[in-house]
This record gives C-alpha cells, sequence and structure tokens, in this order.
C-alpha cells in the first residue's frame, strides 16, 4: 500500500509545475489587457504575461521589481505605490 502512495505522489509531483520568467526587469513596454493581466515586453524579455489580483489600469505606473519569477511569487511588480504578487506567468518568447 505505502508502495502504492508514493507512486501516486511521485506521478502528480512530475506534473504539476509552476511556469516562470526570465529578464523581466529588461522589458521596456507595458500593455494593460484586462483589470487582471498586463503584459511586459520589449528588450531581452520577449514577452511577459502577468495575471494577478490587483488592479492595472493603463495609466498606472509599473515598475518591476524581480528579474526572474514563478508562478504564484509574491513581489514582483511595483504598481502605484503597492506591490504585486503574481498568480500566473507565461514568457512568450
Amino acid at each position: 500500500m505505502k508502495k502504492m502512495v508514493v507512486a501516486w505522489l511521485l506521478v502528480i509531483a512530475a506534473t504539476a509545475h509552476a511556469d516562470c520568467v526570465l529578464n523581466a526587469k529588461q522589458a521596456t513596454n507595458f500593455q494593460v489587457l484586462d483589470n487582471h493581466t498586463i503584459l511586459l515586453s520589449g528588450g531581452i524579455a520577449g514577452q511577459i504575461l502577468i495575471k494577478s489580483f490587483a488592479f492595472f489600469h493603463p495609466s498606472s505606473r509599473v515598475t518591476v521589481l524581480k528579474d526572474n519569477f514563478c508562478d504564484f511569487e509574491s513581489s514582483v511588480l511595483y504598481v502605484d505605490g503597492e506591490t504585486v504578487d503574481a498568480q500566473q506567468v507565461k514568457q512568450v518568447r
């Protein structure tokens, strides 16, 4: 029975993964796609999609705080005077 549980845990661990992004600080532009989604682009970063519980507006002031981060990472952006956590990220090259 223990071997069966261990085998299932290994299968679950092997299939679960978080997306990560690299070189986010190199992005030179951002575009608000909806209230909770922002697209960073430019530089060697390519395009980086970030979804968050925070609100984004076209007039928001955005600063990237971390260069490399993954899903559910805390304090990745500084938006309108507040730190913003990433719930989901995706890098498109």
